[in-house]
């Protein structure tokens, strides 16, 4: 425990699954933390939360995609920490749907969530980045393989790839490292859970995807979460351009 104190982390997407579970492990290892999403029931609950157990935080409520948002991010991490120790892009969404049947609407906000809006969190808080720093994008199995009414989707956390390769290569200058956190089908609540939740049978789509992971379970958000740890740390100190994927093996190929 610790190996972030004296740390800040901004976490974006904080009031969700993954990034609500990220902001609780970073927590615990003594960052003081600058969150941002858009559900505000949500975001109270994580910061009692958190002050119940004595991790400073903050938050930044609103729509990443909104106008001026992205600027109230980086200047709240400006004017309340000075610096950035952690970046996390973790602000993600899915419109379900094969690829000719997504609309332009539904594709633009695929779009704008899931590519824009990192690459213009970086452009904005790149300069408050310290040496050393770490920049976690949220991928997904999804970057790497095509998963039934997923198409669009996939099209966007395979963006995410080539992102995090070329700020690899522009920030190393900074020893500023990034890296892809590629989660596979992840239990509890989070974009994974909606997905059985809003399916015709969701039991029988449970028992076929853990048929077809390896490990034959989903994963745990605590896991994901301890990915993250890992990418924030010192721990991954040599590691940047990379995909840290946690998947339970499911897009190991097969014959």
């Amino acid at each position: 425990m610790g190996s972030l104190v004296g740390k800040v982390a901004v976490i974006t997407g904080a009031t969700g699954g993954i990034g609500r579970a990220i902001a609780q492990r970073f927590g615990a290892e003594g960052a003081s933390l600058l969150l941002a999403g858009r559900r505000r029931e949500s975001a109270e609950s994580l910061l009692a939360e958190l002050s119940d157990a004595g991790v400073k935080a903050d938050f930044v409520l609103g729509d990443i995609c909104a106008d001026g948002f992205i600027d109230e991010l980086a200047e709240s991490a400006r004017s309340r920490y000075g610096r950035v120790d952690s970046l996390v892009l973790n602000a993600g969404t899915i419109s379900w749907g094969r690829l000719c049947e997504i609309t332009p609407d539904q594709y633009d906000e695929m779009m704008n969530v899931n590519v824009r809006a990192p690459w213009m969190c970086v452009r904005r808080m790149h300069s408050l980045l310290t040496d050393d720093a770490s920049v976690i994008a949220t991928g997904s199995v999804s970057s790497f393989a095509i998963f039934p009414g997923e198409g669009v989707y996939c099209m966007t956390k395979a963006a995410i790839i080539q992102m995090v390769r070329t700020l690899a290569l522009e920030l190393a200058d900074r020893r500023i490292r990034v890296n892809a956190l590629c989660p596979g089908v992840i239990g509890g609540k989070g974009m994974s859970q909606n997905a059985f939740d809003t399916s015709d049978d969701p039991e029988s789509e449970l028992a076929s995807v853990i048929a077809a992971t390896p490990l034959r379970r989903v994963g745990r958000l605590d896991e994901v979460a301890a990915g993250a740890l890992f990418l924030a740390s010192d721990e991954s100190s040599f590691m940047t351009g990379n995909n840290l994927i946690l998947d339970g093996g499911i897009i190991i190929p097969r014959v």
